[in-house]
């Protein structure tokens, strides 16, 4: 979208995709020559990608392309890194699957070859007798280049119910492109990082309807705020937010929903919430963004005012005024980073369970842009 003039282009790439799956993500980065890189279509399977033909343009692409060759054949999760200034392309990806993971990085370098960091950074492969796979949150880039990444552990299912069993909130910096981790008291971690000398941010108990894959962000003082749901003590999953003041964790519930539900079992599951998106404005503010049963499954964004960040039933707004069925906010992180202006994609999702069949159904696909200090001022 050219933002100037709102023209749109597009193109359709065509080929084979299962697009049942929810967890065949789509990530898309650019270099600093400006060609576009492409991921996407993989459930621990071989890596999908490919590169624009030309900087900047959607008009052409190549055939899909191995990076290194390297631990390629199990990729799930692809999520490209765009950092500032000079600084590298990198792909975060989980090698393995769901209970046998390994957290991996893959830097573009200017000669247009992509190399394989040699350690990985999270992993639970090895781990005895119980294996485990580390789930990041959306990775966050501070203003000095930092790399902040929180994560949640996940073992086997539990019990006949077959509980989903995500596990704690833990959280590493890395000060140089992911080469090296520390603590958020900057003591060092010997990667990869495993559950046995991870710092935990906030400890979740087995079988808490934690969720997996949620969002994180940084604040004015480069400090980190994770967003994501689990259960309240009364078994019921809530909002929550869980930031670190510099001096140590916090954490607040943010939503008040009466009803619980379960996550059990595998594939895909129809919830009745989204997962939580997170941004910080240049005052420091903190807006969640969702879509629920608490919203009438219209996609919202709640303000969290600092410096304590209490929640305020009365500071949400509504960003999309119809139902939007199962789906998840997806944002411009880029946008948002530069500009300050929130844009969202806006498309009814209708879910199947289970990466079950289902007949296509065909949904308009909206970009809409938002200011959100002026939707909270103004309340329209």
């Amino acid at each position: 979208r050219d933002l100037a003039s709102g023209e749109l282009q597009t193109f359709d790439l065509q080929g084979q995709y299962r697009l049942q799956d929810a967890h065949n993500s789509i990530s898309l980065g650019i270099d600093r020559q400006g060609f576009l890189h492409l991921a996407y279509d993989q459930h621990d399977t071989r890596l999908r990608y490919r590169r624009s033909t030309r900087p900047l343009s959607v008009a052409g692409w190549s055939g899909e392309l191995p990076m290194s060759g390297q631990h390629e054949q199990h990729v799930t999760y692809p999520a490209f890194i765009v950092q500032p200034g000079d600084r590298p392309l990198l792909l975060l990806y989980r090698d393995g699957n769901a209970e046998r993971g390994v957290t991996r990085l893959k830097e573009y370098a200017e000669t247009g070859y992509w190399f394989d960091r040699e350690t990985p950074i999270l992993s639970g492969a090895q781990q005895q007798p119980w294996t485990s796979n580390a789930y990041w949150n959306h990775p966050a880039i501070g203003r000095d280049g930092s790399l902040h990444l929180s994560f949640v552990w996940r073992t086997h299912l539990l019990g006949d119910e077959r509980r989903v069993n995500n596990i704690d909130v833990d959280y590493a910096r890395s000060p140089d492109q992911g080469r090296t981790w520390f603590s958020s008291r900057k003591r060092p971690l010997r990667t990869p990082i495993t559950q046995v000398n991870s710092e935990t941010a906030l400890a979740v108990s087995p079988g808490s309807n934690l969720i997996n894959q949620c969002s994180m962000a940084l604040d004015s003082h480069d400090c980190p705020h994770v967003a994501f749901y689990a259960d309240d003590p009364d078994g019921v999953p809530q909002y929550q937010h869980l930031w670190f003041d510099g001096r140590q964790w916090r954490h607040h519930f943010v939503s008040q929903r009466t009803q619980p539900f379960v996550l059990a079992g595998q594939g895909t599951l129809q919830i009745p919430i989204s997962r939580p998106e997170i941004v910080i404005d240049n005052d420091d503010c903190v807006y969640l963004i969702y879509r629920g049963d608490l919203s009438g499954d219209r996609m919202v964004a709640q303000r969290l005012a600092p410096p304590h960040y209490e929640p305020d039933a009365a500071a949400v707004r509504a960003l999309w005024p119809e139902p939007l069925g199962f789906a998840e906010p997806v944002i411009d992180r880029l946008r948002w980073q530069r500009e300050r202006v929130l844009t969202l994609q806006i498309q009814k999702c209708l879910q199947p369970p289970n990466e079950g069949a289902a007949a296509p159904v065909y949904e308009p696909l909206r970009l809409v842009d938002w200011r959100l200090g002026e939707l909270f001022s103004t309340g329209t």
